[in-house]
C-alpha cells in the first residue's frame, strides 16, 4: 500500500527514475505557515555526505503544488513534488533480467507480471524516502512548541561502534543538527575512513542508528494493535534496507532477570522518575514519560561491484554479475534521517488521535 496513517494520511507516490517523486497528506491543519527553511534544512541534512556515500546528486528542490494558498495551509491535501534530475537509466536497461542479488528486481517482476518499473529499483528505491524528510519536517513544526525532540545517532557503522551516549534535551539538540551524528568525534572520523576505503573498492557496510525521544507525553498508543512499538515498527520496516528493530534494552533483555530488567520508579518533588530505561520509554504499548528510545539496523548496500552468482529471470539460466551504477556505500547515514523523520510522524499522529495538537 501507498496510503498510510489515519488522522494524518499520507501517500508518497512516483518512482527512482520517474520524473518526480512526490507525497501527500490530508488531515493536516489549515492555517499552518509552513517552515520552509526547516524542510531545507532536513533536506540538507540527509545528502550531507553524498560526496562520500553515493554518486547520484538530486538537489531535491521540491514544490508544493496543493494545499497552500496565500501562504498558508488550507486544510485541504498538501501535496509536494521533487524533480529527479540526476537519472541514468542505461546500466538498468542493459541489465535487465539480471536479478541483482538482495534487490527487488525479482519479487517485483513476479508480482507485478513484468510491467514495474526496474529502472533505478523503481518504487523500491530508497530515492523515495526524500519525501519522507519533508514529511517529517512539517510534522515536527506541528509539535515543536511541546518542547518534544527527535533525535539520532550512529551506533554501530562497518562494525566501529560509537562511545556511550547518555540522552538528555541538550545532547539531543546537538545530534539533531548533525548530517552524521556521533557521540565522539574520533569514533567518527574512524568510520568515515572506513566508508571511503570500501567505496573505494565497491563494496558496502551496514549500520545501526539509536534514535530518541525526549519530552513526549504519557499515554501515546493504544493496547495490541495499535501500541506506539506497532505503530513505529510498521513505519520504520518500510524504510528500503532495515532489517531489525529494537526498543529499549532490546534483545539483551532476554538474558535478564526481572529484578535487573524492570524500570524501578520514584517520586522527587512531585515528579515521578525512572532509574532506568531498559523498556524504551513505554509499557503496555503507551509512553510513559521516560525517553522513547530504540536501535534500527540497516543492512549492507546489496549494490556492490564483487562478482556475485545470480539469475536472468527472463531466459531461467545462471549468470554472474558485477553491479554498475551510481549507489550507496552504506545506507544507515542518510537511513537516520529517515527514522528522524517518521519517528516525528509517529509522534504528530498519536498526539492528533489524543487531541493533544489542532
Amino acid at each position: 500500500m501507498n496510503t498510510f496513517g489515519y488522522n494524518l494520511r499520507i501517500t508518497v507516490f512516483g518512482a527512482s527514475h520517474e520524473d518526480y517523486i512526490g507525497l501527500t497528506i490530508d488531515g493536516y491543519p489549515a492555517g499552518v505557515v509552513i517552515d520552509e527553511k526547516l524542510i531545507k534544512e532536513k533536506l540538507r541534512l540527509r545528502q550531507g555526505l553524498n560526496h562520500i556515500a553515493s554518486k547520484r546528486h538530486e538537489p531535491d528542490r521540491y514544490r508544493i503544488i496543493g494545499g497552500l494558498f496565500n501562504n498558508a495551509t488550507t486544510g485541504a491535501p498538501l501535496v509536494f513534488i521533487v524533480p529527479n534530475c540526476d537519472v541514468d537509466s542505461k546500466p538498468y536497461d542493459d541489465g535487465y533480467g539480471l536479478a541483482r542479488p538482495s534487490h527487488a528486481d525479482y519479487t517485483y517482476y513476479r508480482k507485478y507480471r513484468g510491467f514495474a518499473d526496474y529502472r533505478g529499483g523503481g518504487r523500491a528505491s530508497g530515492r523515495l524516502t526524500v519525501v519522507l524528510i519533508i514529511l517529517g519536517a512539517v510534522c515536527e513544526q506541528l509539535f515543536a512548541e511541546h518542547g518534544i525532540i527527535v533525535a539520532s545517532r550512529i551506533k554501530v557503522l562497518g562494525a566501529i561502534e560509537d562511545d556511550e551516549f547518555e540522552p538528555s534535551p541538550e545532547n539531543l539538540i546537538k545530534l539533531r543538527g548533525q548530517a552524521m551524528p556521533v557521540s565522539a568525534e574520533r569514533v567518527k572520523n574512524r568510520m568515515l575512513d572506513r566508508i571511503q576505503k570500501l567505496r573505494e573498492i565497491g563494496n558496502s557496510c551496514g549500520g545501526v542508528v539509536s534514535t530518541y525521544v525526549s519530552g513526549l507525553p504519557v499515554g501515546l498508543g493504544n493496547p495490541f494493535f495499535d501500541g506506539m512499538e506497532s505503530f513505529l515498527a510498521h513505519l520504520i520496516f518500510s524504510v528500503p534496507g532495515v532489517k531489525g528493530l529494537e526498543f529499549g534494552t532490546g534483545f539483551k533483555i532476554g538474558s535478564m532477570l526481572g529484578s535487573e530488567a524492570n524500570d524501578e520508579m520514584s517520586y522527587c518533588d512531585d515528579r515521578l522518575v525512572y532509574h532506568s530505561n531498559h523498556a524504551g520509554g513505554l509499557n503496555g504499548g503507551i509512553t510513559n514519560g521516560n525517553y522513547l528510545t530504540f536501535n534500527t539496523v540497516f543492512r549492507p548496500t546489496p549494490s556492490v561491484s564483487c562478482e556475485q552468482k545470480t539469475v536472468n529471470f527472463l531466459n531461467k539460466s545462471n549468470e554472474k554479475i558485477k553491479i554498475e551504477g551510481r549507489h550507496d556505500t552504506v545506507i544507515a547515514i542518510k537511513g537516520l534521517h529517515v527514522i528522524n523523520a517518521l519517528t516525528a510522524y509517529a509522534v504528530t499522529e498519536m498526539m492528533l488521535r489524543e487531541k493533544l495538537l489542532p
